[in-house]
């Protein structure tokens, strides 16, 4: 079961990592913190594959958008961030639950990610090194949660 999970994850990181290069070429939530109980495995894995559909479904949208269209890149934006949010907030189960952390932070750096996009939209101004050390933090958190699976 880990070894699917694990399967599921790597697809969820490279469709994260084909959002980021995708919104790159053309943050936080406060989200109310509640104790709830933990997911089971299967509702977990559910929940990967979830996020993982949303991404995709999303930039299935994107190719769609004009690129002098800035609000509609900064909706798209917006609504990438949801899925990651949704998906850092959740309790896994104790068998996931190191790796989840790993996952959340790579959810949390994507979340800070998209804001910066978004506001390098409105303000034309682009820090490229900070953006680039973001994106290689998100991608090895979604690596290192990935192989805590396998």
């Amino acid at each position: 079961m880990k070894n699917k999970l694990a399967r599921r994850v790597a697809l969820l990181m490279a469709v994260a990592a084909m959002s980021v290069s995708a919104v790159a070429c053309g943050g936080s939530s406060d989200a109310a913190t509640q104790e709830e109980a933990a997911l089971t495995e299967e509702e977990y894995e559910a929940k990967a594959a979830e996020l993982s559909e949303s991404i995709t479904s999303a930039m299935s949208g994107a190719s769609s958008i004009d690129a002098n269209d800035t609000e509609a890149a900064k909706e798209l934006l917006e609504s990438l961030k949801d899925p990651f949010v949704e998906f850092a907030s959740v309790k896994a189960p104790d068998t996931y639950a190191d790796a989840h952390e790993k996952f959340k932070s790579g959810c949390d750096g994507m979340v800070e990610y998209l804001d910066m996009m978004v506001t390098a939209i409105d303000s034309g101004e682009l820090d490229a090194e900070k953006m680039t050390s973001l994106v290689t933090a998100i991608q090895t958190d979604f690596q290192d949660g990935a192989a805590m699976l396998q």
